[in-house]
């Protein structure tokens, strides 16, 4: 709607999971290299948890577009509800297999596995990535547990990458879970961005889109989009994509401080009239 009166190919600030305006942060890029390191090495199990709005799909995604073409993937996102069975299902399905109607369990993890077996004497390797890996229950973990024990004596036949929010952290260090816990090889945190880095990154998303950051952004604006977000990179983008929209409604070439606090405001939930000043960083 505003792209071309500030001068974007496209929206910078969009909340999709586009690798492209992913920014390289001190924790998105070890993220990144642990995600590579542990799909490509074939480790097994890889942990990725941040807070919500962290980063972690786009991340996610970036490291999905860099592993080698002949590399399998199947992305399991709604897990909400899950069973062992439904989860072992979504799996065979995600990668085309089909274990046949009235099919049992066992049925299924032969299907899998020979699949795998396949693909590994071919070269190829395989991972399964499950997101908002939190929501599943201790019955549809143990699953995933058991899906890692599918392997040969000296290789892993299936990489396990589980994504998810700090509830999954307090839910593996359940003892009923332990034996899950020890068999991730693989772990990143993805951390909030820093002060420093907001501009950054706001400066990073804008020449993407194909704008000039100082031609859009009244300067000082950064500590406000700090303290409105703590750093978290989808409320930072939340922030300037409405602050973009309302000086676009104002015809107002550059977004104003008086904008950025008003819709800061409005993020937060509130009506106090709170100033989002530099000294609140």
């Amino acid at each position: 709607m505003y792209e071309a009166f500030f001068g974007l190919r496209e929206l910078p600030f969009s909340l999709t999971p586009d690798p492209r305006f992913l920014w390289m942060s001190e924790t998105h890029e070890e993220g990144l290299a642990a995600l590579y390191y542990g799909i490509t090495r074939r480790k097994g199990f890889i942990l990725l948890t941040g807070e919500v709005g962290a980063g972690k799909t786009t991340l996610l995604r970036a490291v999905l577009e860099r592993i080698p073409p002949d590399t399998e993937t199947a992305l399991v996102f709604n897990t909400a509800g899950l069973g062992s069975i439904d989860l072992l299902k979504l799996v065979l399905t995600e990668y085309g297999l089909n274990a046949g109607q009235g099919a049992s369990k066992a049925d299924h993890l032969i299907a899998l596995n020979k699949f795998l077996l396949s693909r590994l004497a071919r070269g190829h390797n395989t991972v399964l990535v499950i997101d908002e890996a939190q929501n599943l229950g201790a019955e549809a973990l143990e699953e995933v547990r058991l899906l890692s024990n599918l392997e040969t004596d000296t290789e892993k036949l299936l990489q396990i990458v589980l994504t998810g929010q700090p509830e999954l952290l307090e839910k593996l260090s359940d003892s009923s879970l332990r034996q899950l816990r020890q068999r991730i090889a693989i772990e990143h945190h993805v951390e909030a961005l820093q002060p420093d880095e907001v501009g950054i990154y706001l400066r990073h998303r804008v020449e993407v889109a194909g704008g000039k950051y100082e031609d859009i952004f009244a300067p000082g604006l950064e500590p406000i989009f700090y303290s409105a977000s703590l750093g978290c990179p989808r409320l930072i983008s939340l922030l300037a994509d409405r602050a973009l929209l309302a000086s676009y409604s104002k015809q107002s070439r550059s977004v104003s401080r008086e904008i950025v606090e008003a819709k800061a405001r409005q993020i937060a939930g509130t009506r106090s009239g709170r100033s989002f000043a530099r000294s609140e960083v």
